[in-house]
């Protein structure tokens, strides 16, 4: 299921999305830095002019920082959207659980009453029942 949602993301990102994470990728491996040296050995082998490589270098280098920085974005959007998801399940976890410790101390006190109730009942029973008891006492005892 994760990679179907992985497939249907890609599809949703534009070109130049797509083409952001493939230079990105690309240059941040070691296929970037074998393309790299291979080409400036074959500059430097071919003897070519070196202020048109400084030039290519510098251009190269402010492209190469914004793609960077896109693609640094992007990453830090996904983990954002990631990071308050799990905080929003968690903050319904947790108000989930706290729901469920209200209900149970509801129905504890509510049995705490109940309890207290058949104890104030019971005590009740008992002085009758004493009392009918020292009365019968009486009547046979004369």
């Amino acid at each position: 299921m994760e990679t179907t949602k992985s497939n249907n993301n890609k599809r949703k990102q534009s070109f130049l999305d797509r083409a952001t994470d493939i230079i990105a990728g690309f240059i941040g491996s070691w296929w970037g830095v074998f393309f790299h040296t291979a080409w400036f050995a074959s500059w430097f082998a071919f003897n070519l002019d070196m202020n048109i490589l400084t030039f290519a270098v510098s251009l190269e280098a402010i492209f190469i920082g914004i793609f960077l920085l896109i693609s640094d974005n992007k990453a830090e959007v996904i983990r954002d959207k990631r990071n308050y998801a799990a905080q929003k399940r968690e903050t319904d976890l947790t108000e989930t659980i706290l729901d469920v410790i209200d209900k149970q101390d509801r129905r504890q006190q509510q049995i705490l009453q109940t309890v207290s109730e058949l104890q104030a009942d019971v005590s009740e029973i008992k002085i009758k029942t004493l009392k009918k008891s020292k009365i019968k006492a009486k009547i046979n005892g004369k």
